[in-house]
C-alpha cells in the first residue's frame, strides 16, 4: 500500500502547491480523496496512474476540494478511459457532480456513477472498505477511514522452534487446517496469528472534534488539515490548528502524523507548522505535493 498527498494547500494554490488531493493505492486499485485544483497535473507529473483511478470520494463541496474534478473526467474521457468512475461525497454529491458534467461540450466514453454517502455506510472494495464519518467544518463534510481486511498470518519465530521452516504446508494451516509435521501435529492456532488491516485516516476539513479522534483510532497513518497555527485557529472556523492535529494524533494513538491542507500565509514556512505539531507528537511528517507514504503490512510480532 502507499499513500501520496497530492495537493497541500489550503483555499489558494501557491507555486508549488496545489488545492487539495491524496491518492492510496492498494493492490494496483488507486483511490482519489478529494480533487482541488491542479490534482492532475500532480498526478501526471509524478506518474501516478491517473487513468487507474476507480473511485472518487469528495470530503465537502468547498471549490478547493472539487475545482480539478471537470478536467480530470474530460482527460480521462481524451485519454480513451472506458471503466467505470465512481464518486462519493456528502449529501448533494449527486446534484453538484451532476452540475459540473452538465458544463461545457464534451462526449464521456466511460460511465460515472454518483453516490450520496452518510455516516455509517461502508464502501467495500477488494481486500478493504471506506467509512465516511461526519466532522465539524460548517457545511456537511465528511472525513474517511480506509480499511484494509484482517488477514491470517504466520508467526516465522514460530515456525522456527516448531522446525517448519518455509514448509509448504503452511497453506493448510492458514486455512484452519491440522497437519502433521514430523510425526507431530500442529494446529493452526500454535502458528497462524489474526492480523489487522492497515489503516488509513483523511481527516478533510474539520475542528477538533470527539467524532474524527474516534474514527482516527489506532490508524496507521492520520492525514490531517493543518491549516494554520495555533495562534491564529481563532480566525479560521472550522479549521484545525498544527497543535491541534498533534493532539488529535496523540490522543487517537495513531503511527503517524501527516499534515496537509497549509494556508498560503506559511508559503515557505511550512516547517512552523510542523514544530508545532511536534510539540504534541513526535511522529509527523509535513505533506508535499506527490509526496510518497508507505504503510507496510502488519506482521506478528
Amino acid at each position: 500500500m502507499r499513500v501520496w498527498t497530492v495537493g497541500t494547500s489550503s483555499a489558494v494554490p501557491t507555486e508549488e502547491r496545489g488545492l487539495a488531493a491524496n491518492l492510496i493505492d492498494f493492490n494496483g486499485e488507486r483511490i482519489l480523496f478529494d480533487c482541488g485544483e491542479g490534482t492532475q497535473r500532480t498526478l501526471m507529473k509524478e506518474k501516478l496512474g491517473l487513468m487507474k483511478i476507480s473511485r472518487i470520494f469528495i470530503s465537502h463541496w468547498h471549490a478547493d476540494h472539487f475545482s480539478g474534478l471537470l478536467g480530470l473526467i474530460q482527460t480521462m474521457e481524451l485519454e480513451g478511459r472506458e471503466e467505470p468512475l465512481y464518486i462519493y461525497g456528502p449529501p448533494r454529491t449527486e446534484e453538484f457532480t451532476d452540475r459540473i458534467l452538465d458544463t461545457g461540450y464534451f462526449n464521456r466514453s466511460y460511465e460515472i456513477f454518483v453516490e450520496d454517502i452518510v455516516e455509517g455506510e461502508e464502501i467495500v472494495g477488494d481486500g478493504y472498505k471506506i467509512r465516511p464519518f461526519e466532522v465539524e467544518h460548517g457545511v456537511n463534510a465528511f472525513g474517511f477511514s480506509f480499511e484494509e481486511e484482517s488477514s491470517k498470518k504466520a508467526n516465522k519465530e514460530k515456525m522456527e522452534d516448531l522446525g517448519l521452516g518455509s514448509s509448504p504446508k503452511i497453506g493448510k494451516l492458514k486455512n484452519g487446517e491440522t497437519i502433521e509435521w514430523e510425526g507431530e501435529e500442529i494446529r493452526p492456532e500454535e502458528v497462524i496469528e489474526e492480523m489487522p488491516g492497515r489503516k488509513i485516516v483523511y481527516s478533510g476539513d474539520t475542528e477538533k472534534c470527539d467524532n474524527l479522534i474516534d474514527n482516527a483510532e489506532n490508524a496507521d497513518l492520520l492525514i490531517h488539515e493543518s491549516t494554520c497555527l495555533h495562534e491564529m485557529i481563532e480566525e479560521r472556523h472550522g479549521h484545525t490548528s498544527a497543535l491541534q492535529a498533534g493532539e488529535i494524533a496523540e490522543e487517537a494513538d495513531v503511527e503517524k502524523l501527516v499534515l496537509t491542507h497549509f494556508s498560503r500565509r506559511y508559503r515557505n514556512s511550512e516547517r512552523k507548522l510542523l514544530e508545532e505539531a511536534s510539540e504534541k507528537f513526535g511522529e509527523t511528517e509535513l505533506g508535499e505535493d506527490g509526496k510518497e507514504f508507505e504503510v507496510k503490512p502488519h506482521r506478528p510480532e
